[in-house]
């Protein structure tokens, strides 16, 4: 049984080239102590963690938001010229129910719609805005976080399952 040990010579030479590298000022990845041991416990235990958490926060929004419509009274919003003062400018129109009990309320609608445009809205009494249908919530942001958080975790599961196949080897 033999075991290769290096020479002082080589021992040496490894403690200077990481000395030159420091004292040159650039950069030595894993350079400070307890590197290795923060940068294992970020992989290993929180990042996993975080993205368990934002994994399950996506699926709780998505499941919440599916399928649930927006409350309030449904009617039509015709949307009024935009006045500006001073830099401010006030965006609104008038809303008019599908029952014909409301009409041409005054209300605040969608910065983005241009004047005298006519939109499908659904106006709910406890606010002074309008919210244009279908009314669909965007789960953009959800969807993102949570193929991320899988796709993390899928690779952290690739790098588990290869570190213990390695072991009964």
């Amino acid at each position: 049984m033999t075991t290769e040990q290096s020479t002082p010579e080589q021992s040496h030479e490894r403690r200077s080239a990481s000395y030159l590298a420091e004292a040159s000022g650039d950069l030595v990845a894993m350079s400070f102590p307890g590197a290795r041991r923060v940068a294992g416990w970020l992989f290993w235990v929180v990042f996993p963690a975080l993205c368990l958490a934002a994994l399950v926060l996506a699926v709780l929004n998505v499941a919440h938001h599916v399928g649930s419509k927006p409350d309030g009274i449904r009617g039509s919003f015709v949307v009024a010229a935009r006045s500006c003062s001073q830099g401010i400018c006030s965006f609104g129109g008038s809303f008019t129910s599908d029952d014909g009990r409301l009409k041409n309320l005054p209300l605040l609608g969608d910065p983005r719609w241009h004047s005298t445009e006519v939109h499908r809205v659904v106006f709910d009494p406890k606010s002074v805005e309008v919210t244009a249908l279908p009314g669909h919530w965007d789960p953009t942001g959800s969807v993102i976080a949570g193929v991320g958080a899988a796709t993390y975790l899928g690779l952290v599961g690739y790098f588990v399952r290869g570190t213990r196949r390695g072991r009964q080897d």
